[in-house]
């Protein structure tokens, strides 16, 4: 064989080696970059900051949408736990509704006003309590708090807002037991 062909495979497969290595950096770098933008997106639709949480919702292919409306629900029950929706408590809803941009994720906006007009069927409540134990045997006692205590704190917020009487009575008795049974929803 000549020296010149050998050299031509040589550069071939070396070419050849490096394009294929090029390929799986820009791949690699592509991943990182959706995956900064879907963390960016999660982050900014529940408030979470939790990087190892974010992460782990993101491995679980639990989009921005599906996180907003995990997050909503528990806030609308709370809202309703006394039977009745105070003008406070939906204020709070749509300012929710907005800071997660659920109007732009593709949340029906039928939906979110039914829910502000009427009680959610308990099964509603059901299904999201089902939802979150599934889910919290796939986080970690760390990522499971994170979880938690922003749901948690969006709820208390909600209860908070319709007030009391000089800052007496902020939270129902109701409203109390709904936030006891979110709470419970974590244990698993």
């Amino acid at each position: 064989m000549k020296p010149e062909l050998t050299e031509k495979r040589r550069q071939t497969l070396e070419d050849m080696f490096f394009y294929e290595q090029d390929r799986r950096i820009i791949e690699q770098r592509a991943r990182l970059q959706q995956m900064k933008q879907t963390k960016a997106s999660l982050a900014t639709v529940s408030g979470i900051h939790d990087d190892a949480l974010l992460e782990k919702l993101i491995e679980l292919k639990i989009g921005p949408e599906t996180l907003a409306t995990l997050i909503g629900i528990p806030l609308i029950e709370v809202a309703w736990a006394d039977g009745k929706m105070d003008e406070k408590e939906r204020k709070k809803l749509f300012e929710y509704a907005e800071n997660a941009g659920l109007r732009q994720k593709g949340l029906d906006p039928k939906i979110m006003s039914a829910w502000l007009e009427k009680k959610p069927d308990p099964a509603l409540l059901k299904a999201w309590k089902q939802y979150i134990q599934t889910l919290c045997k796939e986080l970690n006692a760390h990522e499971r708090k994170a979880l938690h205590d922003e749901v948690m704190a969006d709820a208390r917020s909600v209860a908070e807002a319709a007030g009391g009487v000089l800052g007496l009575g902020k939270i129902s008795a109701e409203e109390k037991a709904m936030l006891k049974t979110l709470d419970e929803a974590f244990r698993t």
